[in-house]
Order: structure tokens, then C-alpha cells, then sequence
């Protein structure tokens, strides 16, 4: 059957990632409208602290799928992968222009859809596109050097990523480290594409069961809780300490995201690879997973209806509860309506 023949781990991890998107866009609302000492601004800084893996984690599925394969068809990546991450890109910056301005006004005056790609301000998640691109163009050098590499380079690799990708950043985003430090960090190593390619990596690297099991799950789990407690309690004293609502500990290169984004991978890896589910439950992991990329590229959209015609806000109510209810609901309205129109016939290709 398929769903013995798929990775089920990934889908559900690609699940978790785009969840915690939505997370974190939403934990955003009023970021910067509150003291850092008050309880809103606690319960915000939390979830978007469990959020923070996001990206880290789309980019590790995305590596250990592509790099996993038997062989990368160049022609078939640029024409299928490629073209139509561009193709979406397009589109989407389209619509949001569209949708910010209003229909009404760009009807009325059709140079607005110029003028804003012109200032190259597209909606802010689209980025992610953008970086997919490159990572996807740089995937067949990658895939030569993946099986070149024995143990040792694999280790080896690994310490640079650490040493070189995630300390600096980490060191960087503090905001009492001095400005002289974080320029000459910043000389050698302002790379972020070989950061993103190191995840890639990195996904390819942890996907291997038998790197993934070395690691006892209630290890993970420890680490996990105890990363991300720290994580928030540290961000939350910086915040405090400066008066001022930091984002410190949560770039996708922080050490703190870094480790959580393991520990998932693994603990997902380690519960679900190889594991048989029932094929009712697969087929809606799929069904789910496959609505994901409509689900990223539409849910600020969603969002935006949810403030405007039912004046839903997670200051409705207690953030503790008012967040992950409207991230249930934001997701779960998106992705309703991409297993919806993935039966509509050319509009299927868009999504």
C-alpha cells in the first residue's frame, strides 16, 4: 500500500512545522503594543518560543527528502520544482498586493500592481519561497557531497554548522553583546543561504535510523523542555531587563531553535518512521500534509478575514487559550479550503 511505501514521519513533521507558523504569526499580534513585564506579553513570548522551529524544520524535511532520493534529474528539478516555486512566488505576491490594496482600487488603477513589485516589498512569509529556490538550485551539488562523505566528515561538517552557522547568530541576536564583536562576527560568516544549506543537510544526516535511535526519546523530551523553558526565560529577562518586547533567542540560526528543531526531528522520526498506521489515519496525514503549502502560503490572508469581519483577536480573551485556538482555526479553515480546491482542474497547480 502507499502509505507503507511513504514516510508518514515527514508529513507529520511538515504538519508541526506549518502549525507553528501559524503560531508564530499569530503570538506576533500586539508584540510591540505591550510591556514585556506583563502577563500578555509571558504568555506571547512562550508560544512563539515553541513556535520558533518552523522553518528549521520545512528546511530539514525538504533536505532529507531530496537528498534521500536515488537521483536528482536536474532537468525534471528545475522544470517541476524549480519553475513552479516561482510560478507560486508570482502568483501569491500578486494576490496579497491585490487583497492590501483592495480589488476596488487596483481595478481602478492597474500601475499600483507595478509600482509595489517595484518597491520589492512582497507579503512578509513569502521569503521562505525565495530561500526554497536557492536551496532547491543548490541540491545537486549538495547530493554529490552527502555521498562523498564518510563518518568522520559527517561529524566534521556537523562542528562547522554549530561553530560557524548557529554560535555566531546566536552571539549576534543578543542585544547586550557589543556592536563591535557582532560586526567582526559578521565579516565571516554572514551567510545565510550555507546556514539554510546547513539544515538541509542536516535533515539528510538525522533522517539515517541509525543516527536518529542512538538518541533515547526521554533524553530528547528532557532536552527539549528544558531548551525551550530556558529559551523563554532568558528572552523574557532580556526583554524586561532592556524594557523593550527583544526577539533575541528567536532567529531560525539561535542555538536555543537549533536544538529544539532536533529534538522534534528525532522525536517524530523515532515515533513514526517505519511505523504502521491504520489507513484511515494515513490517508489523512496525507490528505493534511499535502494541504500545507496552501496552508503557509494562505494563512496571513486568513488571519487578516478573521480581524476584519468577525473581529477575532487572541486579546479576545486569556492568550494562554485565546493563541492555540486561533491557530486550530486558522489552520484548519486553510486547510480545509486546499483539500477543496485541489479538485478544481489548473487552479490545483497553484497550490
Amino acid at each position: 500500500m502507499a502509505s507503507e511505501k511513504r514516510d508518514l514521519s515527514m508529513d507529520i513533521l511538515r504538519i508541526i512545522a506549518c502549525v507553528m507558523v501559524i503560531g508564530i504569526h499569530t503570538s506576533a499580534e500586539g508584540w510591540y503594543d505591550i510591556s514585556p513585564r506583563t502577563y500578555n506579553w509571558t504568555m506571547l513570548n512562550f508560544y512563539d518560543t515553541v513556535c520558533r522551529p518552523a522553518v528549521p524544520l520545512f528546511v530539514m524535511i525538504s533536505g532529507s527528502l531530496f537528498l534521500r532520493k536515488d537521483v536528482i534529474d536536474r532537468r525534471k528539478l528545475w522544470l517541476k520544482n524549480i519553475l513552479h516555486l516561482l510560478i507560486l512566488y508570482i502568483v501569491w505576491d500578486l494576490f496579497y498586493i491585490v487583497m492590501n490594496k483592495g480589488v476596488h482600487k487596483v481595478l481602478a488603477d492597474p500601475e499600483i500592481i507595478w509600482q509595489q513589485i517595484l518597491e520589492a516589498k512582497p507579503q512578509y512569509h513569502l521569503w521562505y519561497l525565495r530561500t526554497q529556490l536557492n536551496l532547491y538550485a543548490i541540491a545537486p551539488l549538495l547530493y554529490v557531497l552527502v555521498r562523498s562523505m564518510d563518518r568522520k566528515l559527517i561529524r566534521y561538517f556537523m562542528v562547522l554548522f554549530l561553530v560557524f552557522g548557529i554560535l555566531p547568530r546566536t552571539i549576534c541576536d543578543l542585544p547586550f553583546v557589543s556592536k563591535w564583536i557582532n560586526e567582526q562576527i559578521n565579516l565571516f560568516v554572514d551567510m545565510d543561504l550555507m546556514r539554510y544549506a546547513g539544515y538541509f543537510l542536516l535533515g539528510y544526516f538525522l533522517s539515517d535510523p541509525e543516527i536518529s535511535g542512538k538518541i533515547p526519546a526521554k533524553t530528547l523530551r528532557i532536552t527539549y523542555l528544558v531548551t525551550l523553558v530556558l529559551a523563554a526565560g532568558l528572552n523574557q529577562w532580556i526583554a524586561a531587563a532592556d524594557n523593550w518586547p527583544t526577539q533575541a533567542l528567536y532567529g531560525n540560526f539561535s542555538l536555543p531553535v537549533a536544538i529544539e528543531t532536533v529534538c522534534l526531528f528525532l522525536l517524530v522520526r523515532q515515533r513514526f518512521a517505519g511505523q504502521p498506521l491504520t489507513e484511515r489515519t494515513a490517508l489523512w496525514i496525507r490528505r493534511i500534509s499535502e494541504s500545507t503549502l496552501f496552508v503557509y502560503l494562505v494563512h496571513p490572508f486568513v488571519i487578516q478575514r478573521l480581524h476584519f469581519y468577525l473581529h477575532l483577536y487572541t486579546f479576545n480573551f486569556n492568550l494562554l487559550f485565546s493563541v492555540p485556538m486561533m491557530v486550530v482555526l486558522v489552520f484548519c479553515l486553510s486547510s480545509c479550503a486546499g483539500m477543496i480546491l485541489k479538485k478544481i482542474p489548473v487552479v490545483n497547480r497553484l497550490l
